[in-house]
């Protein structure tokens, strides 16, 4: 079999991508000029994830850079969300197909939207997981986290985005520039309606919680308990969600590509025969 395709995965926390990067077979961890790299082997091939951060342009500057090192052949950013359209419940996945930016005055970045193919690509992938719902749509990207809902409402009124985030605009933009196809999933954390509690940042940026950590946190007012219970299990059902859609995207990819080296292989023998009568 040729060499797979070398995918290059980004996620803003290590909590994002916790699904992803501990199932890497000979896993290792480090730190690059980039930002904080794990890598390993996932499913026969050597895969990276690179750990970014929100800030957008910091995202923007670490991919740059892990392009050039890497030269993927494809960038997937997985993560979670926050639901600007009523429509969407937790754990839904959105597929990224138009990007929008409200980051505010002197960000640069344009809008993005996938070729027509692509979108047909990513929404037979949604269409062939009966695990998760999946959809495509709009993700629009601001420099602070949204939280409250009339902010979320004003946002959706502004912009009609499904989904708000805090990179896939730089993603898309970088992507894009550098002419690397790029598949941006987020799954939905909080619901367009709701204002989720201080914890929730703690909760999303932690990939493994600690007891003594949460105890600690829990002390001034022990009620939160039960808002630190949803949102563990929200962040669990993300990355779930993010898993199975991964799995699914990876071997649509390689559907793909073993459908080419079949038509390739398959025109050979025509060729060799037209130089033999030649």
């Amino acid at each position: 079999m040729r060499e797979l395709p070398k995918i290059l995965f980004v996620a803003a926390t290590e909590s994002d991508a916790l699904q992803f990067t501990s199932r890497l077979e000979n896993p290792r961890t480090y730190r690059q000029k980039v930002g904080l790299v794990h890598g390993g082997i996932w499913h026969r091939t050597s895969a990276k994830c690179l750990i970014t951060g929100h800030n957008p342009d910091a995202t923007a500057a670490a991919l740059r850079e892990a392009i050039t090192v890497d030269k993927p052949l494809a960038v997937v950013s997985i993560g979670f969300g926050s639901a600007l359209s009523s429509a969407l419940g937790v754990g839904d996945v959105v597929v990224g197909v138009n990007f929008l930016n409200a980051i505010g005055l002197g960000s640069q970045y344009r809008p993005v939207a996938l070729p027509a193919s692509v979108q047909e690509m990513m929404r037979r992938v949604v269409r062939s997981v009966p695990g998760i719902r999946g959809l495509l749509g709009s993700i629009v990207t601001v420099f602070d986290p949204v939280h409250e809902p009339a902010e979320k409402l004003a946002l959706f009124s502004k912009t009609q985005a499904d989904v708000v985030d805090q990179s896939a605009i730089a993603i898309a933009n970088i992507a894009e520039d550098e002419r690397i196809p790029f598949v941006v999933a987020r799954s939905i954390f909080d619901l367009s309606d709701e204002r989720v509690p201080e914890l929730e940042r703690y909760v999303r940026e932690q990939g493994k919680l600690s007891t003594t950590r949460i105890i600690g946190k829990l002390a001034v007012n022990p009620t939160r308990i039960f808002a630190l219970r949803d949102l563990v299990g929200r962040a669990k059902l993300c990355r779930e969600r993010l898993e199975v859609f991964t799995e699914a995207f990876w071997h649509a990819l390689l559907e793909g590509r073993q459908q080419k080296e079949f038509r390739e292989d398959s025109a050979e023998p025509e060729t060799s025969r037209r130089r033999v009568d030649e």
